[in-house]
């Protein structure tokens, strides 16, 4: 059938008629030709009596066809069809798309929504620009009607809000609000809108338990986070239940490894609050930051791999990924997992994309091969990429040890020194803590992290791992206790004020979550993960210093304080043998030169 075309000849007869009683593979039928050729039959569902083309079985009838029958545009339930096609049938609603679209009566457009209004003068079809062209957003309701008249506060408003003399109060949920229309209120309008929505959604998923997860989800996000919100978000957050959905004959099925390759790191991040509720509610399992790192990693290394695939250095970029997998595993099953993780995949991943980088970087006779790589080659890479130089030394040190060349290569070291600026001034660090310490109640955390990196040499990755069981509050003195190393300290009385204020305001960013559901001092948006690296990053670059410059402020003025021996910042704050030293070493010149100047200046 063409849509829009009405059949005015009987296909059988060939006699016209006013429309047709059936049609039936293209072809229109009378009244009479119908109780002619078409013979009563069961239906194959109900088994009522229904007519068939020859009495040809097994027929179904009208009222079983519109049972599991969906739009093909929309995918929405259709009890009743508005328009028939080939492929399939259209609601009501959508029916306009499948029209040619009509010149509107007064500008010309061609447009699908045409129609006529008689108050307005409108005859014949118009577009709906031109119908509504005098039309007002009405200040009361918010909706777009024509204008009526001022109302007792002067506000030009529609008809209904002129009539109205007090308040509305809802029909439906029998509260003061927001009229959206004579029936309900806005709220009940958008309550009934997720609802609605959430139905016709859960038509398109083929799982039960995908079914039942998106809905108990979206009930739960419009309890959370208000009904217009969640309308203006669960299109968002379908997508993600879509995939699963799709890829997941059970929610046992779901890994973390599936996960990262269906919607890669960043889908986990962009579906956090969905996925937090399903961890939540044990529909799926909750995967470890560690874990999910781990995935993460291993989709980027498999996609540097495939990307290399008919490169002449295809087979060295698979050993050396081979080689750098062995000595992550040597480091697992030596004890380095959890906190004390080393070499971990991360790792693996930032050297064989240098290694990588650099490969493409050369040009060299695929057919020379790896032994014709010269350091000239590799000093012209550092140039041009200097922030690769740390990226490329495992590589560099595997063809030196498994590979063959003609000549070892080499990485010079470059001597790092503190840069200029580094050290904040006294004035600088006194009006940074002054701040800091006296915070109001929306940059409190903030100033909190700030305070402890300044005051005790803490780096963001280690403040925002943090969990309540990593601190203690003094029975007698009431006094905070912390451990950021190996021994427990305490922290200074203003710190302490500072971090009671805190735990009493902490509370938790991800969309669906308590506070008492994570132990993380500062909770993150992913449901069980701690605050992100990055966003302490921002919470510095608007205060206008850097995490490094307030470490190494930390240990120049806890040197200045008595702290001159690098176990006690060992044990202090934390940080390893290795820093503390090279820092003291660095720091000390430093301060010869200042009591020399000061000298030399009296």
């Amino acid at each position: 059938m063409t849509p829009g075309k009405a059949h005015k000849t009987c296909g059988c007869c060939g006699r016209s008629m006013a429309k047709a009683v059936a049609v039936t593979d293209g072809v229109a039928y009378c009244a009479t030709c119908y109780a002619r050729e078409f013979k009563k039959v069961p239906c194959v569902q109900c088994g009522k009596t229904m007519r068939s083309l020859g009495g040809k079985t097994p027929a179904t009838c009208r009222s079983c066809k519109a049972q599991d029958r969906y739009c093909i545009r929309c995918g929405k339930p259709v009890p009743r069809a508005g328009l028939t096609v080939e492929e399939g049938v259209v609601c009501p609603s959508c029916v306009r798309y499948y029209k040619e679209p009509q010149a509107c009566a007064v500008c010309g457009q061609k447009s699908l929504r045409l129609s006529r209004d008689f108050q307005e003068g409108f005859t014949e079809p118009v577009c709906n620009h031109c119908r509504r062209e005098s039309y007002i957003t009405c200040p009361s309701c918010g909706k777009h009607r024509r204008p009526a008249g001022p109302d007792s506060q002067g506000r030009i408003v529609c008809k209904q809000c002129l009539e109205r003399t007090g308040p509305f109060i809802c029909p439906q949920c029998g509260q003061e609000g927001r009229a959206h229309s004579k029936t309900r209120c806005e709220a009940c309008y958008w309550k009934n809108s997720v609802e609605k929505r959430m139905r016709s959604a859960v038509a398109l998923l083929s799982r039960p338990w995908a079914k039942e997860a998106f809905s108990g989800f979206t009930l739960e996000l419009r309890e959370r986070v208000g009904a217009q919100p969640a309308a203006m978000r669960l299109e968002k957050y379908f997508l993600y239940f879509a995939k699963l959905d799709t890829l997941f004959i059970t929610p046992g099925d779901i890994t973390a490894e599936k996960l990262i390759m269906a919607l890669g790191r960043e889908g986990l991040r962009r579906y956090a609050v969905p996925q937090s509720y399903l961890i939540r509610h044990g529909i799926v399992p909750a995967f470890s930051d560690e874990t999910l790192q781990a995935a993460s990693a291993e989709a980027a290394q498999i996609a540097l791999l495939t990307a290399s695939e008919g490169q002449w250095y295809a087979g060295l970029l698979r050993r050396f990924h081979a080689h750098l997998a062995e000595i992550n595993a040597r480091y697992r099953t030596r004890g380095w997992q959890g906190k004390q993780q080393r070499f971990i995949p991360r790792t693996v991943t930032t050297a064989l994309r240098a290694a990588k980088i650099f490969l493409d970087f050369l040009e060299i006779d695929p057919a020379a091969g790896v032994q014709h790589i010269q350091q000239m080659q590799l000093d012209r890479f550092l140039v041009e990429h200097p922030g690769y130089r740390d990226g490329i030394r495992a590589f560099v040190r595997f063809l030196n040890r498994k590979e063959k060349l003609f000549r070892k290569l080499k990485i010079e070291s470059v001597q790092r020194n503190l840069p200029k600026g580094l050290i904040l001034d006294r004035d600088r660090y006194t009006s940074l803590l002054r701040a800091w310490l006296n915070p109001a109640d929306d940059v409190l955390k903030a100033s909190l992290i700030s305070t402890l990196m300044l005051l005790y040499a803490q780096t963001a990755k280690r403040l925002v791992r943090l969990r309540l069981t990593d601190l203690a509050q003094g029975a007698t003195d009431g006094m905070y206790r912390v451990i950021f190393g190996r021994t427990e300290i305490t922290l200074d009385p203003r710190v302490g004020h500072l971090l009671a204020r805190y735990l009493e305001r902490r509370r938790a960013l991800a969309t669906m979550e308590d506070t008492d559901d994570t132990d993380w001092l500062f909770p993150g948006r992913r449901h069980g993960g701690h605050l992100h690296e990055a966003i302490v990053s921002y919470y510095l670059k608007k205060q206008g210093v850097t995490a490094a410059s307030l470490f190494t402020t930390a240990i120049y003025y806890a040197y200045l304080g008595g702290l001159r021996h690098p176990k006690v910042l060992v044990k202090a704050f934390g940080i390893t043998d290795y820093t503390a030293v090279k820092y003291l070493q660095m720091i000390d010149p430093r301060l010869t030169a200042e009591v020399e100047a000061r000298v030399a200046s009296r």
